[in-house]
């Protein structure tokens, strides 16, 4: 496809606290797009909204990829950050669709 970008959508775990993940990144340099899943745990408590800091575990090809993933509520919309320690990796929007956040990230 030869896009900088990615989408995402997260729904509640069965876990208290913990996050599903589904992605798919399209890369410049690969000719076909990577498509993951992952589990993201809440580093606070706040079971009743998106918002918060989580520790995600993303896999891909039997790869784990770790970061941290930031959500903060601005209205309707979520802002959204992935990091790898101090160093940003992604940002990106979202917004809730019946019960599934869906969201869209730079690369």
């Amino acid at each position: 496809m030869g896009h900088q970008f990615g989408l995402v959508t997260y729904r509640f775990g069965k876990d208290e606290g913990t996050l599903i993940a589904e992605w798919v990144n399209d890369e410049l340099l690969h000719p076909e797009s990577e498509i993951g899943i992952g589990l993201a745990k809440r580093r606070e408590e706040n079971a009743e909204s998106y918002a918060g800091t989580y520790d995600v575990e993303y896999w891909l090809d039997g790869n784990v990829i770790k970061l941290v993933l930031t959500i903060a509520e601005d209205g309707p919309i979520y802002k959204m950050t992935w990091a790898e320690g101090d160093k940003v990796t992604n940002t990106g929007f979202g917004f809730v669709s019946g019960d599934i956040l869906v969201a869209g990230y730079s690369r």
